[in-house]
């Protein structure tokens, strides 16, 4: 009976001793793994130049910054914390988009994304991608936290890319033009001789008979060689859109299709300015030029509307048709190169381009460049 009794109480004892090692091991493997977690989660942000901070919501001072702060930027944490911080380091050009968008997006949405440059301790310009949650208590924002992630360096990438894509299309042009003007200087005159040669051997020639008409279908032949170079060297390289203006040239490539082809494009124009900066000329041009060489080749219509008009400080230009049109999710717009080379000549003067088509329901192309102003390059479909 004493044994059993004994047996009894120490059993629970024993019991609860392994139940509490248990739990103590288990809370050590736990903070352990939660130790390595944290760990691993430090290293990632210091490789990849990214900065966790929160931010009161209404104030938008921080009220907490990682330790990365110091390395992306060079200002001691502390100074991150005093009133205004952000408003008085972000670059001035960006100020104001950045803390329009700061404002709105938080008032709408839970999470959000922008980009925008801040003035280092050192004076560098670096450039930031804001990944932003916004939390909420009962409605409106409270607090703001996310990931400041350097971009510097990717950004730099992406306008070296640009300049090179700007230098190739300025070296294309410059090619079509040197071709253009040998094409009519030398080539175009050569066989305006050719055809008056041809004339005065037309009109010595008495016998045999059959020969003076083979010298006419000669001369014929010349003329028609003669005016095609004529619009191989205009396409190549016009010399209205230099003289008499961006609309002149337009209207003039929309009479040429409609009296060469079975296309017939009707041109408008409205409230353009009198004088067009050299290089938005031509890229409007170029993409008139190109979508109605598709609307010629591809969208099988009859008739075309090519409209031009300036208005709150842009310039737009609208190409639409109504032949067979395309699926725009077939990936046609990424995959052709006449679509590419539209985007990055928009691209160039900071313009729009937006893509609007259907199977059976034609195509319209629309496109808007500012005369003044940032870029701000866009497609929409």
């Amino acid at each position: 009976m004493a044994n059993t009794l004994l047996q009894e109480r120490t059993e629970p004892r024993s019991l609860r001793l392994l139940v509490t090692n248990e739990e103590t091991a288990l809370n050590h493997r736990t903070s352990e793994s939660e130790g390595k977690h944290e760990e691993r989660l430090r290293l990632l942000l210091e490789i990849t130049n990214i900065l966790p901070w929160e931010a009161d919501a209404e104030s938008g001072r921080f009220t907490y910054v990682g330790e990365q702060a110091v390395r992306i930027l060079g200002y001691p944490a502390e100074r991150w914390y005093e009133s205004g911080f952000w408003a008085s380091h972000v670059h001035p050009d960006d100020l104001m988009r950045a803390a329009a968008e700061r404002l709105n997006q938080a008032k709408e949405q839970d999470s959000y994304e922008l980009e925008y440059r801040m003035i280092a301790g050192d004076g560098r310009t670096v450039w930031l991608q804001d990944i932003v949650s916004v939390i909420r208590r009962g409605g409106p924002p409270a607090i703001i936290r996310g990931f400041l992630i350097d971009i510097t360096e990717r950004k730099r990438t992406e306008e070296a890319l640009v300049s090179l894509s700007g230098r190739l299309i300025n070296a294309q042009e410059e090619e079509r033009k040197r071709i253009a003007r040998e094409l009519h200087d030398d080539l175009n005159q050569r066989m305006a001789l050719l055809s008056i040669e041809l004339e005065q051997l037309s009109q010595r020639v008495q016998k045999p008979r059959n020969i003076r008409p083979l010298v006419h279908s000669l001369q014929t032949k010349a003329q028609e060689i003669s005016a095609e170079i004529h619009r191989l060297s205009y396409r190549l390289h016009p010399s209205k859109l230099d003289h008499l203006g961006l609309a002149a040239a337009v209207e003039s490539l929309c009479d040429e299709l409609s009296g060469s082809c079975k296309l017939k494009v009707e041109f408008r124009q409205t409230g353009m300015p009198p004088h067009v900066a050299k290089d938005v000329r031509l890229c409007l041009f170029r993409i008139a030029q190109e979508s109605l060489r598709n609307c010629v080749k591809h969208s099988g219509a009859r008739r075309a509307r090519v409209v031009l008009e300036g208005a709150e400080g842009r310039i737009r230009l609208s190409v639409c048709d109504e032949g067979c049109g395309f699926d725009t999710a077939s990936g046609a717009l990424e995959r052709g190169l006449g679509f590419t080379s539209m985007r990055e000549r928009l691209r160039l003067v900071g313009g729009r381009l937006q893509i609007y088509s259907r199977p059976a329901r034609g195509t319209r192309v629309e496109m808007s460049v500012p005369l003044k102003g940032e870029a701000e390059t866009d497609r929409g479909v």
